[in-house]
Order: structure tokens, then sequence, then C-alpha cells
């Protein structure tokens, strides 16, 4: 809903610069590694192709069902809706492996890939072992070497965090006398971001920029000029972007796994971004406490109805319609639905 701090005027210059979708023209549906077994995935990406649905997205989150197997099956399965990782990170799938990944894909799905990449969550990726440092960086190189993969380049690269020696895809010194037949190509890049830096490189660098689950309108209005400043500073037109956003969607009431999900977003979140999105500061540090002290199932109890209007498309076929409708003012290409908690099947018919 927002918090009325945006004026009419820089709505209407959003959608000038980053173009208005009609209802319905640029729809997405999202999953991740829970709860839905990878058949089950593929059953509804199938259904939401035939319901008109633009792409479908997959979130590698640890330690869950992985992304790219999910993906594969459904890049099989389908004919025309878009495949898109939404995210993998760099540090856990090397940049050289997620171009060779990207270009499997898309043979696999006649060339409807595309590649979200983000840092993915420090904590977890540390966990495993892993060494995170300089996100900004990282995402700057990753990006770099993977496009030049998919051109078709040889990859001599020296930077901060990778250092890659003469490779190039569809080449492998042990197969030199087997022809491989891997077709590579471009492919379009969305940089999953939140901090400004990070909403700044995503214009420089990217095709499209994607924000998470628990982004408001009000969020993604505050976001979309950092983003047109880097497209502006890397002399892309603004328009050229594309705009991604999941939102975590249940029709009828707000699901116990949303508040849940909203709990720990809100609880982990900046601050500073949910105070201004129009959540009270106590009620921040409220959830805060809660989540910490008392676990996730006792904060849902204080996620009100103010904060699943913000940041989480519940209710009526008309509501959730009323609300995609919003992000789309606010500047977004391709909304995203999650559903959580909810009859994913009916969501998909529900609002297509």
């Amino acid at each position: 809903m927002g918090s009325g701090k945006s004026s009419m005027s820089t709505s209407r210059r959003s959608r000038r610069e980053f173009g208005r979708v009609a209802r319905g023209d640029g729809l997405g549906i999202g999953f991740t590694g829970a709860p839905y077994t990878v058949r089950e995935v593929v059953e509804l990406a199938k259904l939401a192709e035939k319901e008109g649905f633009s792409s479908f997205w997959f979130a590698e989150d640890y330690f869950l069902r992985d992304a790219i197997t999910n993906i594969s099956c459904v890049a099989y399965a389908t004919r025309n809706i878009q495949i898109s990782t939404g995210i993998v990170n760099p540090f856990t799938r090397n940049p050289v492996l997620v171009a060779e990944t990207i270009a499997t894909l898309n043979e696999l799905s006649g060339g409807r890939v595309r590649l979200a990449l983000g840092t993915g969550v420090r904590p977890l990726i540390e966990s495993m072992g892993i060494g995170f440092r300089h996100p900004l960086a990282a995402m700057d190189e990753a990006v770099a070497i993977i496009r030049k993969l998919l051109e078709g380049k040889v990859v001599d690269y020296e930077g901060e965090i990778f250092k890659i020696k003469q490779v190039k895809l569809a080449q492998n010194p042990y197969f030199d006398l087997v022809e491989t037949n891997l077709k590579v190509s471009a492919v379009p890049i969305y940089v999953a971001a939140i901090g400004p830096k990070m909403l700044e490189l995503a214009g420089r660098i990217g095709d499209g920029v994607l924000f998470t689950a628990g982004f408001s309108v009000w969020n993604v209005k505050q976001a979309l000029p950092m983003v047109r400043r880097g497209a502006r500073s890397s002399g892309k037109p603004v328009e050229a972007m594309k705009v991604g956003t999941y939102i975590a969607s249940s029709l009828g009431e707000a699901s116990k796994e949303i508040k849940g999900f909203l709990a720990f977003d809100v609880a982990y979140s900046r601050p500073e971004n949910v105070i201004a999105a129009g959540i009270p500061e106590a009620k921040v540090a409220g959830i805060h406490d809660a989540v910490t002290k008392k676990g996730l199932l006792k904060a849902t109890e204080l996620v009100s109805d103010d904060i699943v209007d913000q940041f989480a498309a519940c209710g009526t076929k008309g509501e959730i319609q009323a609300k995609l409708e919003e992000f789309r003012e606010a500047g977004v290409s391709e909304p995203i639905l999650l559903p959580m908690g909810t009859d994913a099947a009916e969501l998909i018919r529900s609002v297509s």
C-alpha cells in the first residue's frame, strides 16, 4: 500500500522511465526449495505456462532443494515460459560454473533462460566453510566473467575475488578431438539488490534488477532511483532495465508461513527500511525480540495486518491483483508471485 511519501509526479516518472506493464503482460511465478517436491514444482510451472504467466523463477535457499535440478526439470517440461534462476550466487557456484550451467539450461530450454545472480545469505554461505568477502566486487566481477563466457569469448581475468585463466565454454583439453556441440549465447542477467550500493551496481551492470520478497511498494519507489543512477552512469537507457520483485502471496488470510517469513524479514532487515515504509519502530523492535527470544511461531502473533498489507499480497483475487497493480505503478515490470501457505494451483488460476 505504501506510506504515501512518494508524490504522484514520482509515480508518473517511474512509469515513463521504466515502462508500465499492462495487467497480465508480465507476471512471474516463483518457488524456493520448500515445501514443494520437484514433481509438484514442475506441475505448477506447467499450469502457470498454460495460464499465461510470463516467467518461472527458482531461488536457491540453503539448505533445501537446490535450484538447478528444479529449473532443469521445468525447462524440459515446458515450451514457452521464460526460465529464471532467482537467485544463485557466485560464492557457492563459481562464475565459470554458473556460465556453464546457464549455457546448458539454455540448450535444454530452447533459449528461454535468464540468470538472476545475487550474493546470497552470508551466514548460510559461511556455515558451509565458504568464504564470503567484498560482495560488491564479487558481483561486479562475476557478471563480467559470466557475460564474456556466454558471448563465446576466451576469459583471462585477474580480479580482486576471481582469477580465471584462459577459459572458454565448449572447450576442454581432454575432449579436444570431440565435437561438443554446445552453443553459447548471451542471456539477460538480473542482479539481486537491496542496499544502495548494490542497487546502483545493478543498474550499471545488469540487464535487470531483482528485489527480494519482503520489499514493499514504498521500498521499490525508493530503490529505483538508485538503479536508474547506475544505468545512466553506464550509458544505457533506463527504460531498457527490467525490474522484477518477489511478492509473498496467499489466497485468503495471510498464512502462518507468510507471517513467519515477514517476522524474520522485519527482524533482520535494515531497520530504517522497515520503519521508513511505515512500520512503527517499537513494533519492529518487538518483532526482533520475539524472533530472537521466543521463536518464529510466537513472533507471528506480532505480524499485524498493516505489515502484511505492506510486504505481501493476500486476500481475494481482486485484492491480490490490486496489489500487483500497485507494484507495477511503482515501476515493477514483472511481479513474481511467491506462494506461501496457500493452494498454489488455485492462486495461479485466480490471478492469471
